[in-house]
């Protein structure tokens, strides 16, 4: 049995921002449920890939400060930081790469970060499809509300759907108590 892999799908300001499009109002639990798996990672020497979603235009810019990790949670040491310009963190060539060797070796990767209807669900069903063993934080994750859904309802729909793709688990299953 292989080795556990964190990935930290963009854990950007543009999520935590007020007035930002996409900012998530109720982020607050999931992000320190997210600190706690990121050092519980860090404690245990696992590798740890941060992914940001870069694009052109006024969301997700390179050029934007917005699009900069949420402090706390910028690489560390020879933690891998991998920029990717769709949903899934697999269109990303380095992140592809990398996640087959890990593949190869039967390691398990988690998934925390933002958003679950988008760059967590797109990144789980390709790795699934790609033969990962894949693991959902769904606590340290959170949805965007759309014009319909509240971001409790939105996240609950999308953990649900990665279920099917993804071993599901909360912050204190994966790393005990707090």
């Amino acid at each position: 049995m292989g080795q556990k892999v964190l990935v930290v799908v963009d854990v950007q300001r543009e999520y935590v921002t007020p007035g930002r499009a996409f900012h998530i109002a109720s982020i607050g639990p999931s992000l320190e449920n997210g600190r706690r798996v990121l050092e519980t990672a860090r404690s245990k020497g696992w590798p740890i890939y941060h992914v940001r979603h870069l694009q052109a235009g006024a969301i997700f810019n390179q050029d934007d400060a917005y699009s900069g990790f949420v402090q706390g949670f910028e690489p560390q040491g020879d933690e891998r930081e991998i920029h990717k310009g769709n949903f899934s963190c697999y269109s990303a060539p380095d992140f592809a790469e990398a996640m087959s060797r890990h593949a190869a070796r039967g390691d398990e990767v988690i998934i925390i970060g933002y958003g679950s209807t988008m760059c967590c669900l797109s990144t789980i069903i390709e790795g699934y499809h790609r033969g990962q063993k894949m693991v959902f934080v769904s606590d340290a994750s959170r949805a965007k509300a759309s014009a319909r859904l509240s971001e409790e309802s939105l996240h609950a729909h999308a953990t649900d759907i990665i279920s099917t793709y993804a071993r599901v688990v909360t912050t204190q299953q994966l790393v005990g108590e707090p």
